[in-house]
């Protein structure tokens, strides 16, 4: 009774400093228990991650395994689309329905990641399937872009860790515009990851060349879409410190 704890409200912020109590009821209330988070102000501000992901969809069952994983990893946004060998069928998981249903499932494997992690700052999921006004219409302001994309020889590519060298390290407010710095906040960065066929060559690659990007690698291999996801994002944010 009146243990201390970590707690928090999505989108809001939390506290290590909550308390839980037990309350016995009353004629007309049932007991239980009762969380206390404090003064609002209090409350240590949730910090949207500096990094936000474009993902080609991968297949439906290893996109919501992915869901949790990058939530907990940290990303801001992920920009949900179709690459050339994305298979139009993935996008007919039940997890992109507009649906409230669907919606609420979304969500709640965001905050399962978010639970593990200690955060409360909800990834939001853009999907728009045309990659080319994707890029065009609706990407904000980056101060690094990046694709990912297996190491072929006679083409140059950097590492992530290479890519992201000399980038500030302070985290942006959550309420900052999506994309943008906040105050006192270093560069977001985007970074792009394709099917497990890799993006399309050259016509993808040079897409998205025109738009900014840097190719980055992790090496030869072709990897599992959330084997690369997760290594990248984890290279990514040791960089970014």
């Amino acid at each position: 009774d009146g243990a201390s704890i970590r707690a928090g409200v999505l989108d809001r912020g939390s506290s290590d400093e909550a308390t839980v109590c037990w309350l016995p009821g009353g004629a007309d209330d049932p007991p239980g228990l009762r969380l206390a988070l404090g003064e609002p102000s209090r409350l240590r501000p949730a910090e949207r991650p500096r990094i936000d992901l474009l993902l080609a969809m991968p297949r439906p069952l290893q996109f919501g395994r992915l869901l949790p994983m990058v939530a907990s990893l940290g990303v801001g946004t992920v920009y949900v689309t179709a690459a050339a060998k994305t298979e139009k069928s993935f996008f007919s998981s039940h997890l992109l329905r507009e649906d409230q249903a669907a919606q609420q499932q979304l969500r709640a494997a965001l905050v399962e990641g978010l639970a593990q992690a200690g955060d409360t700052a909800v990834p939001r999921v853009v999907v728009d399937r045309r990659l080319r006004s994707l890029l065009r219409d609706r990407l904000p302001q980056y101060g690094r872009r990046l694709v990912a994309h297996p190491r072929r020889e006679g083409r140059d590519a950097r590492t992530v860790g290479e890519a992201l060298s000399g980038l500030a390290s302070s985290p942006a407010a959550i309420d900052a515009g999506e994309g943008q710095d906040g105050a006192g906040s270093g560069p977001r960065v985007l970074l792009a990851v394709g099917p497990e066929g890799g993006w399309d060559e050259p016509a993808e690659l040079e897409l998205l060349r025109e738009h900014g990007f840097e190719e980055v690698t992790l090496g030869s291999r072709t990897l599992r879409t959330d084997v690369a996801v997760v290594s990248l994002l984890s290279v990514a944010h040791a960089s970014l410190g």
